[in-house]
């Protein structure tokens, strides 16, 4: 049985090295025969929390938000792929999975 990844990067700096091994994680995955998704805060660029997904009333929900809950949603795996600044995860992927909840379980 083919499984779902959904696999979400943290990093958005211009030099960042940890995309390569999001990459490789995906090709692997890919040659086992099953899916894998990259969520790359790069591509999203999501806005600061402000409301979970949850919160947004259905019709003004951003795009890019639905769109992430929806691999959330069809994941049987989560990947994380981060680096680590100053002890902790970057901000950005911090941001990224805030906004869902209920999408992870």
């Amino acid at each position: 049985m083919a499984l779902n990844f959904a696999i979400v990067y943290g990093s958005v700096r211009s030099e960042r090295q940890g995309i390569k091994a999001a990459r490789f994680i995906i090709n692997q995955i890919k040659a086992r025969g099953h899916q894998a998704t990259l969520i790359d805060p790069v591509k999203y660029q999501l806005p600061l929390l402000d409301k979970m997904y949850k919160e947004y009333p259905k019709e003004e929900t951003p795009a890019d938000l639905e769109k992430i809950a929806e691999v959330f949603r069809n994941a049987d795996a989560f990947v994380f792929v981060t680096g680590e600044y100053n002890h902790v995860m970057p901000p950005a992927l911090t941001n990224l999975i805030d906004y869902f909840m209920n999408e992870y379980f």
